[in-house]
Order: C-alpha cells, then structure tokens, then sequence
C-alpha cells in the first residue's frame, strides 16, 4: 500500500501458485498485495541479499499515481485505475503464473478464479525473462488481445537484442525500450527491430535525478 496510489486500484489477484516464490505464506488468492521479493542470497549465482525492489509498485506510480494532490510524483494517467496483478515474486516466477495473470487481466476464464469484473484496456508487463517467446505464452497475449486488451511488455534489460528475450520476442505486444536522461539507450535497454517504442528509463544509478521517481521505499 503507498498513500499515492490510494484509491487508485481495483480488485486484483495473487496468481503465485509456488509458496516460497509469493512469500505471503499461501498460494493463489484475492490479495494482491505484494509482501516483497528480500532474499539472502538465494535467488543470484553470487550469494548476494538484496532488499525488496517493489517493482509493481513502482509502476503503478507512474501510470496512475495521485495528481495535484502535494504528495509524491504525478502518473502518467492520473485518471487510469490500476488492476494489480501478482505474477512474479522472490526469485522471479513461473510462464504458467504469468499466463494465467494475461487471461485473467483481459477478462478470459482461469479455472478455480473468481471473474474479473474490471477487464483490464491495457496489459503492462514489466518483467522478462531468457528465450524466445513460447507457445503457450504467445496464445495467452493473441487471446487477450482478441477480447480488447493492448500488451504493453518491456524490450528487457539485458543490453542484447530484444528477440533474445520473452515476452519482448512475442508478437502483438508494443515493446518498449528505455532512455535515459539523454535521450540516448540507457546501457542496460534491449535494442533492435522488434522494438516499437523508447520510454524514459533512467540510468538505474546515482544521481536520483537521473532516474525514475515514484511510489516505492528502499526495500529494507
């Protein structure tokens, strides 16, 4: 919860089946909320802790944080509401999780889910992950997009070519690579030909100024 987003979001749903993965002590649900992602060590090849990014949050904060309010930072459509969706959590997640989050999100059935009674007219996918787009994954977003939701997916943040990575190598999504405050690709930003669109992505380094401010803490 962040006072920003307050009144910003409507019902959403936990879709981490795998337990260590959501961290809240149960599997899926109705609570979205996000406990975090901390982990000691477990989820990097080098051992290393790291705090909670509060990814999701972060960007609802730049879709649709609160406006002309004196708080904060402004979204980029403050009269947007934000449908959270649980996919991934510590360690990263599952393509299943994530297939049935793009159903569920675009009005589509998910055995053993209540409806979604708020469709979402946008699918943001801030997440990616090794390969090329796969069967079930490309099905999911065609059938999305079929019921009237546009995928948004992030082009990756590998600093390679966006097709080596999914769901940026899927079709019918607009991929978005990142800029920093230059104008120019920021250093980690897939590039190439299956990207539609840039977006400001700051250089994910000091200063703050640099980068993109919004509804988050520093995790701990």
């Amino acid at each position: 919860p962040h006072s920003d987003l307050a009144g910003q979001l409507v019902p959403g749903y936990d879709f981490i089946g795998d337990i260590d993965t959501a961290v809240d002590g149960d599997g899926r649900d109705a609570d979205p909320n996000d406990p975090g992602d901390w982990h000691d060590g477990e989820c990097n090849f080098f051992g290393i802790p790291e705090d909670s990014s509060w990814h999701g949050t972060h960007v609802a904060g730049t879709i649709a944080a609160l406006t002309d309010n004196g708080a904060g930072v402004a979204g980029v459509a403050p009269n947007a509401k934000v449908l959270p969706v649980r996919a991934l959590g510590k360690c990263g997640g599952f393509i299943s999780d994530i297939v049935d989050g793009i159903t569920w999100s675009s009005g589509g059935t998910v055995a053993g889910v209540p409806a979604n009674a708020n469709p979402a007219e946008v699918i943001n996918m801030s997440l990616g992950g090794g390969g090329s787009c796969g069967v079930a994954l490309q099905s999911a977003i065609d059938a999305a997009v079929a019921r009237g939701s546009t995928i948004v997916v992030a082009a990756g943040n590998s600093g390679a070519d966006a097709a080596t990575e999914q769901p940026a190598s899927c079709n019918n999504v607009i991929n978005v690579s990142a800029v920093g405050p230059t104008g120019a690709r920021a250093s980690y930003s897939n590039f190439g030909p299956l990207v539609d669109v840039a977006g400001p992505g700051g250089t994910s380094a000091a200063p703050a100024t640099d980068n993109v401010l919004s509804t988050l803490n520093l995790g701990t």
